[in-house]
């Protein structure tokens, strides 16, 4: 099965569907709300609650998780159950009925195993799970399926065909673990003989399903080629109880691959599971917050610029002061060439932003000037600002504009030395005008002489000096 990804932004997977709309989301436009978790994510065009669709589209393929499973193996709970196996092998005595019991407890172990990893749990089951509640009958529904394998094995060896025999093998080796699987998965012996669900684990996996086999078949031979090599130094009396660990610890690992499969292809087996580590939640304000953005983002490329912009507008009455949504609902206006809107919102938005990023500051001015040429903020702080960053991108003109005339256009700002300052600079150093610059320097001598930037106007004063001679 393909990876579906969220319809808005091509390279994120998918993990809500909104069925009324036949639209796939991501994370990136379904933010969850922290403080109410039991708030259900509707869909940003019909308001319909969305359906989740679980880790189907985010797992990372098995292929790519080998050693993980083997650390799972490593854990507390498949170690003990290893070890269990490895002392029965010691100290059981040998009779059936006990043998028995032994393997239903392990083949239960081993089913829950399965059963966790496909819900994307992390954590293996303890062995003390592995004793209480029901599962049991797993190890006898298993015998049925391998009793009924190995009669289809017999009658394939009567047909004294090698072409057939080994047809049969190599066809019961693809089955079993898709078998295996769906035994785990509804607890059922006609589930587990059923072609048609059967097939359905194999149809959900495809090609990769070969993949699954290939390293179960590895998985399954490990442990004998182990004990093989083991086998010429160390005594029976050792290599049993080694052999029958690493049957239990190859077991798991076995178990884990095939559960986490079950896990990656959960939309195509019908049903939705998330292990929660990527599945961020936001406090209550940052979620408002990015669910207007989304919604903001989802309207726009859906041509609804007039409904992106009241998204933008209800959070802005909520929190007036936030910078990220007064930045969009900026950005917004200007792309839709809502004129007057735009530049009425920019006298609450200039003062805002140039406090925090002035470069941001001086791109919504330059966008006002598009719009309105004399456009000028009605903030002194904000004219110097913006000024300043205007002239690190070597916008000196229109720097300049903002400064000219600042003391009669505010007569009380206490800063108008240090304005003028920055106005000779750019003066001198940017247009190479001399004249203007000694004028506003010998206006600040005269009108402020106590402003704390005589020094650096004579220092300004005395360069200039030097460039008028040169």
């Amino acid at each position: 099965m393909d990876k579906i990804y969220c319809h808005y932004h091509s390279a994120q997977p998918a993990t809500w569907r909104c069925l009324p709309c036949e639209r796939h989301y991501g994370d990136c436009c379904v933010p969850l709300n922290a403080d109410a978790p039991e708030e259900w994510p509707r869909c940003a065009l019909c308001n319909e609650r969305l359906t989740f669709l679980g880790a189907a589209n985010t797992a990372q393929p098995f292929w790519e998780r080998i050693p993980a499973f083997f650390a799972y193996a490593l854990q507390s709970g498949p170690l003990a159950m290893s070890a269990m196996l490895a002392l029965a092998s010691l100290f059981l005595p040998p009779a059936l009925l006990l043998w028995l019991v032994l393997f239903s407890v392990a083949t239960k172990y081993f089913y829950s195993v399965i059963e966790a990893c496909s819900l994307g749990v992390g954590e293996a089951p303890s062995l003390a799970s592995a004793f209480s509640g029901e599962g049991f009958s797993l190890f006898f529904k298993q015998l049925a399926v391998f009793f009924l394998a190995f009669a289809a094995l017999w009658l394939a060896a009567d047909f004294d065909s090698e072409a057939v025999y080994w047809a049969v093998t190599i066809g019961l080796l693809l089955v079993l673990p898709a078998s295996i699987i769906r035994l785990a998965l509804d607890k059922t012996l006609g589930a587990a003989l059923s072609p048609g669900e059967v097939g359905q684990v194999i149809r959900a996996m495809g090609w990769r399903y070969l993949i699954l086999c290939a390293f179960l078949f590895i998985l399954w031979q490990s442990p004998a080629w182990v004990t093989q090599m083991l086998a010429s130094g160390l005594p029976k009396v050792v290599l049993m109880p080694v052999a029958m660990f690493l049957f239990g610890y190859f077991s798991v690992a076995m178990c884990a691959m095939m559960g986490y499969a079950v896990y990656q292809y959960q939309g195509a087996l019908g049903y939705a599971a998330d292990d929660g580590e990527n599945r961020a939640a936001y406090p209550e304000a940052e979620y408002l917050r990015r669910r207007a953005l989304a919604e903001a983002e989802i309207r726009l490329k859906e041509g609804q610029g007039g409904q992106a912009l009241e998204a933008l507008r209800a959070a802005l009455e909520r929190t007036p002061e936030d910078l990220r949504l007064n930045e969009r609902f900026h950005q917004l206006l200007f792309a839709l060439n809502e004129r007057q809107r735009c530049l009425q919102h920019l006298h609450h938005y200039l003062p805002l932003v140039a406090r925090s990023n002035p470069s941001l500051a001086a791109t919504a001015l330059l966008n006002a000037r598009q719009l309105q040429a004399d456009f000028l903020p009605e903030d002194a702080l904000v004219c110097e600002q913006i000024a300043a960053a205007l002239l690190e991108r070597h916008k000196t003109r229109e720097a300049l504009s903002l400064l000219r005339n600042l003391h009669r256009r505010f007569p009380d700002y206490p800063h108008i030395p240090r304005a003028y300052l920055l106005a000779a600079r750019a003066f001198a150093e940017n247009l190479g005008q001399l004249e203007p610059a000694r004028q506003l320097l010998a206006f600040i001598r005269a009108r402020y002489p106590q402003a704390p930037q005589l020094g650096e106007v004579a220092a300004l004063e005395a360069t200039l000096e030097r460039l008028g001679r040169t």
